[in-house]
């Protein structure tokens, strides 16, 4: 998987490219189809050329495939899409609207996938990774009905101590009793995986509600930790009843635009999977002080971007 500043190898696979056609696209307003052949310098690697089956050939498959993967996400982003196919799905074209949140969100998630966050996170002063931590809260508000639904972020996007947050969410939840460490040890947990939670509470204020407690990661290398946060595990060590009544729901909120060629598999892991695109379809409502944030962070971020 590449990372800025350099380039897709010549093995990306479809979903690289589509970043990457993206990207251009943000930078130099349009990029084609045959340009992003050209940055990748494989116009003149003619080393299949065996039959009919040479570069050519496999250049236009893939290139096909990568404007299919494109027009997939314009139509899975509900208007949230800030780039438009044009030219019959050879041209991309950068086309943001500034009142479009959907449109920042998308722009934030597809950098925050593709720059380095662990070396490159931190622009305008604003640490990019907590950015959807806030989000994940947000929009998992909105997936499970607004009106109703409430949220919180738990990881290190509030910064409180451990023993605080959980003594806050089981305040929230009115589940889970308190704080309690199982072990003699010291504590040295920050979030322990969980970085936003969500519920939809009764009028009646009592406990067995639904409940999703959900892990966010930017980058690229999210799949391998897929299966890190599991409620029930995290209620027993650090939960004085270690037990909620109705056991939560396991999501898990990933910057990038996950792979729909291995949807199957990645979900039998993830448990409830928000990708980039699905990050965006529920982005209705992001608070003002988000938004900000992450359109200070987009503009910082996006003016480290240059490809020669």
């Amino acid at each position: 998987m590449f990372k800025l500043p350099n380039q897709p190898s010549p093995k990306a696979d479809v979903n690289e490219l589509a970043d990457f056609a993206e990207l251009l696209a943000l930078c130099k307003g349009t990029v084609s189809a045959r340009e992003i052949i050209a940055y990748l310098g494989r116009e003149d690697d003619n080393d299949n050329n065996i039959g009919c089956d040479d570069n050519d050939d496999e250049n236009a498959v893939e290139l096909d495939e990568t404007m299919n993967e494109l027009e997939r996400r314009s139509q899975a982003c509900n208007e949230g899409y800030p780039f438009a196919l044009e030219l019959e799905g050879t041209v991309l074209r950068y086309q943001f609207d500034q009142k479009n949140q959907r449109q920042a969100v998308y722009i934030y998630l597809l950098l925050s996938t593709r720059l380095n966050m662990l070396k490159a996170k931190n622009h305008a002063g604003i640490d990019g990774t907590t950015i959807l931590e806030e989000l994940s809260a947000q929009i998992l508000k909105c997936y499970l009905g607004r009106d109703r639904a409430k949220s919180l972020v738990f990881g290190t996007a509030i910064g409180n101590k451990f023993e605080d947050k959980v003594n806050h969410l089981c305040q929230e939840i009115k589940e889970g009793g308190c704080f309690k460490n199982w072990d003699t040890a010291a504590v040295s947990a920050n979030d322990d995986r969980l970085d936003s939670v969500a519920w939809v509470p009764f009028s009646d204020g009592t406990a067995n509600q639904l409940i999703v407690f959900a892990q966010c990661k930017t980058g690229t290398t999210w799949e391998g930790q897929s299966t890190q946060l599991q409620p029930d595990a995290f209620l027993k060590r650090w939960t004085s009843e270690r037990v909620f009544s109705f056991m939560p729901m396991r999501a898990f909120c990933v910057s990038e635009a996950a792979d729909r060629s291995r949807w199957c598999g990645l979900t039998a892991y993830a448990g409830l999977l928000f990708d980039r695109c699905r990050l965006v379809d529920f982005c209705e409502h992001i608070e003002a002080a988000t938004m900000a944030k992450l359109i200070a962070w987009n503009q910082a971020a996006k003016g480290t971007l240059t490809f020669s």
